[in-house]
């Protein structure tokens, strides 16, 4: 029966490709604004543009409505105006512009339009076909659909807030809060946070989002944990545009801070920003005694060029011993936890070369000494190049391609179980992987209703490098160093 039904969701899932694979129309254009966390419009340099809600001048824009008006500016499965061939009442919405296109549901909307206050969500459910069968029932050092021919619940996540706004003069006050059940929870906790709230293997809860804010004139002060700025990807599976994050996210980048976070908006084009934190994905002392640094940078070039930089420092765990600490961790007892000292900045360029077509370039580098073995020095870093178009206003597709190099075998491999998810269940290879992860992604995002959407990417990953002192290779249960994956995904919004 398990076989059944996992089967016939993965076809219905499958039909939601098909509008997808319909030719290119020509279309009136969409631009690629985003909202950030607290729902402020703004041009992100990171995270997922096609989740876009609003202009950059606070236009209201929506995904598609379930249903629009089919004339000759509609085109149809066959080539027939109007509607789609013989489903006969959807339209294929050529040539309509977002903002035609109806607003979406939400789950609590403020009475005033100009209000500061904000609450959303989705439900996020995700099937990975692994042609493979692995019998660890693992896709390798693939994460968030790290599970094999499996059903997940992603996320089921809920936040809310006020944002905070000057217009550069006054004061103002402001906070959010976001949290979220699923398999995700796995890789955004935190040390100290939800490390003793008895998660699953699984499936458990996690708050990437806690935090107030004050703002006076240009600046802006967080205090609490926040999710952080770093890189492209970030937490939140509908906030990026596949279900799957890179290997740069998950193995070379912090996914949240606690600490105090501020930012001067030096002018329009120019941000800046400093925090003194716990150090990376931690709260208290609980997994790391020593507090941690983060600079960050925005430059918004023009209407077309954006780029932004963040650099983080401070003293991280090692599995070397070295600086041993006194106390014990949720994973070991005193003495069985060294850290050291670890660099790590990541660089993010972004380029719209035309209203529906959007380029990014990302690099990362980090460092850290004693990291593996005494004496050792290791390194991770690598470039992320995306591509992505709005074929219609109710299909995108995206490419990507990464290249990973993990020098000394640090960072791929077991993460779980970890300090903040200390029941969570994960890959059991490595780290030991002294070699280049390299991986392509590529597939569309189709909306069906302004409040649902459902993603299709196909990943072909491959390792080129030494193998740990186990000898299992990182894919299909240790056997292989190369791997293809379909994940299938769908995303109710509200």
């Amino acid at each position: 029966m398990k076989r059944l039904s996992r089967h016939v969701w993965l076809a219905a899932l499958c039909a939601a490709l098909c509008p997808g694979l319909l030719r290119a129309q020509n279309s009136p254009g969409y631009p690629y604004y985003s909202m950030d966390a607290n729902g402020q419009a703004m041009v992100a340099p990171a995270s997922a543009y096609y989740t876009s809600t609003t202009f950059a001048g606070g236009e209201e824009t929506q995904a598609p409505a379930e249903s629009c008006q089919c004339d000759q500016s509609c085109c149809g499965m066959f080539g027939h105006a109007g509607q789609l061939g013989p489903f006969c009442h959807m339209c294929w919405p050529c040539g309509c512009k977002l903002a035609d296109m109806g607003e979406a549901c939400k789950l609590w909307k403020p009475c005033c339009e100009d209000s500061q206050w904000s609450m959303n969500g989705w439900l996020a459910q995700s099937f990975t076909w692994n042609p493979y069968s692995p019998a660890d029932r693992f896709n390798g050092p693939v994460t968030w659909t790290d599970r094999s021919n499996e059903y997940q619940m992603n996320e089921l996540w809920l936040g809310g807030g006020r944002v905070t706004k000057t217009d550069g003069c006054g004061w103002d006050l402001g906070g959010r809060v976001d949290a979220f059940y699923g398999t995700n929870y796995r890789w955004d906790t935190s040390a100290g946070f939800e490390t003793h709230w008895g998660n699953g293997a699984f499936y458990g809860a996690a708050v990437p989002n806690a935090y107030l804010e004050a703002a006076y004139n240009n600046w802006t002060v967080k205090a609490g944990r926040f999710i952080s700025p770093v890189g492209y990807y970030t937490v939140g599976t509908a906030q990026n545009f596949f279900p799957v994050i890179p290997y740069t996210y998950q193995y070379g980048e912090p996914f949240t801070h606690t600490g105090v976070w501020a930012q001067n908006k030096l002018s329009d084009q120019l941000t800046v920003g400093g925090a003194i934190t716990h150090g990376w994905d931690d709260t208290d002392n609980t997994g790391n005694p020593h507090a941690g640094g983060l600079l960050n940078a925005t430059w918004t070039i023009d209407q077309q060029r954006s780029l932004a930089w963040v650099g983080v420092i401070g003293n991280e765990p090692n599995l070397s011993g070295v600086n041993a600490w006194s106390h014990p961790t949720p994973l070991g007892g005193p003495f069985s936890q060294g850290y050291t000292a670890r660099y790590f900045q990541t660089l993010v360029y972004t380029r719209k070369f035309s209203d529906d077509v959007l380029g990014v370039l990302q690099s990362d580098f980090g460092t850290q000494h004693d990291a593996q073995a005494v004496g050792q020095t290791a390194k991770w870093y690598g470039l992320n190049s995306y591509l992505y178009w709005n074929m219609t206003c109710r299909c995108q597709w995206g490419a990507n391609a990464e290249w990973f190099r993990d020098q000394g075998g640090f960072r791929v491999g077991q993460v779980l179980p970890s300090f903040g998810s200390p029941n969570g269940r994960g890959l059991a290879r490595g780290p030991g992987f002294d070699g280049s992860f390299y991986r392509f992604t590529f597939g569309p995002r189709y909306y069906w209703t302004p409040n649902f959407y459902s993603r299709v990417a196909f990943l072909a990953d491959w390792y080129d490098g030494k193998l740990p002192a186990s000898g299992l290779r990182p894919y299909d249960a240790g056997a292989k160093n190369y791997q293809q994956l379909l994940v299938l995904d769908a995303v109710l919004t509200y």
